[in-house]
C-alpha cells in the first residue's frame, strides 16, 4: 500500500453540460493522475437543481467515489428517500437533525484506504443552519483513527467564512475548500500544519452562462427584477478540479494543484 493518496476534488456539477463534459473526460483525467479517490459536489446536476439516484449513478459509473451537496439539496423531492439508498451521498452535516441521510461518510480506495468526507454548509446569506464550526467539531471527534485522508466541503457564499474554517480545521483535516459560488479561486495553499484549502472549487458547468444559467432569463430577472424561472446551459462545459496528494499516514497535504479543460471549440 502507497504512502500518498492522489485525491481529484470537483465542485458543483451543473446539469447536463457538466456530466457530458465529466463524461468525456473523467476517465482520462482520472488515469492521467493516478487518481485513487474523487469527489464531487452534485447539488446541481438535476438541470441545476438537486440530485436524483439516476443522474447521480451517472457520476458514479464514470469514478466519482462521492458526491457532496448543499443548499439545492432537496430540490428534487425524490431525494429525501434516494439518499438513504447509498452511504456515497453525503448532505451538509448542520442541516436539521430531522434531515435524513449523513453529514459525513468513509469510503475506501481499491488499495485500501481510508477516506472521509464531511459536507458543511455555511450560515452568511445561505439560510439559519446550525454552526458549520460546531458541526465539525462533532464529526471529527466521531471520525476514527484509522481514515488516511479527510476532506470537507463548505458549500458557503462568503469567502472569509470558507477561509476561516479553512485555519479553524488546520492539522485535523487534509483539505478545507469551498463549493457553491460557481467560480474557481486560485488561492490554493497548504496551510502551516499541513491542510490544504482553496476558497471554491469553481463549477464544472458552462462559463457562457451566468453562473451556468441562460444569460438572458439571468439578466431579465436582474434588469426588471419580476420573477424568472432560470434554465441551465447543455452544452459547452469547463471542467474545474483541484487535485490534492496527502500523506496516508500523517493525513497531511503535500501537494496542491487546480485543473481545468475547457470545451472543445
Amino acid at each position: 500500500m502507497s504512502d500518498s493518496l492522489n485525491i481529484l476534488i470537483i465542485g458543483d456539477v451543473l446539469g447536463k453540460a457538466g456530466r457530458r463534459a465529466l463524461r468525456d473526460h473523467l476517465p482520462n483525467l482520472l488515469d492521467e493522475h493516478q487518481i485513487d479517490f474523487c469527489v464531487a459536489n452534485g447539488e446541481n446536476i438535476a438541470a441545476g437543481f438537486g440530485t436524483t439516484l439516476k443522474l447521480a449513478d451517472e457520476l458514479f459509473t464514470l469514478g466519482v467515489d462521492v458526491i457532496t451537496n448543499g443548499n439545492h439539496c432537496w430540490d428534487q423531492r425524490s431525494f429525501l428517500e434516494d439518499i438513504e439508498e447509498d452511504d456515497r451521498f453525503v448532505r451538509p452535516a448542520n442541516f436539521s437533525k430531522y434531515a435524513p441521510g449523513n453529514g459525513w461518510t468513509i469510503q475506501e480506495t481499491r488499495d485500501g484506504h481510508k477516506v472521509a468526507v464531511i459536507n458543511l454548509i455555511g450560515q452568511v446569506f445561505m439560510g439559519t443552519w446550525d454552526c458549520p464550526f460546531e458541526a465539525a467539531d462533532r464529526v471529527l471527534a466521531e471520525i476514527p483513527d484509522d481514515v488516511n485522508a479527510i476532506l470537507v466541503d463548505l458549500h458557503a457564499e462568503v469567502t472569509s467564512e470558507k477561509m476561516g474554517m479553512g485555519w479553524y480545521l488546520d492539522g485535523q483535516v487534509s483539505m478545507v475548500y469551498g463549493t457553491h459560488t460557481h467560480v474557481p479561486t486560485c488561492d490554493e495553499i497548504i496551510h502551516p500544519s499541513g491542510t490544504a484549502f482553496q476558497s471554491d472549487i469553481g463549477m464544472t458547468g458552462s462559463y457562457n452562462s451566468i453562473i451556468g444559467m441562460k444569460k438572458e432569463g439571468a439578466l431579465r430577472r436582474m434588469v426588471q427584477r419580476l420573477p424568472q424561472r432560470f434554465e441551465a446551459v447543455e452544452r459547452g462545459a469547463t471542467i474545474f478540479a483541484t487535485k490534492i496528494t496527502v500523506n496516508a499516514q500523517t493525513r497531511q497535504t503535500t501537494h496542491i494543484q487546480r485543473i481545468c479543460i475547457r470545451p472543445e471549440a
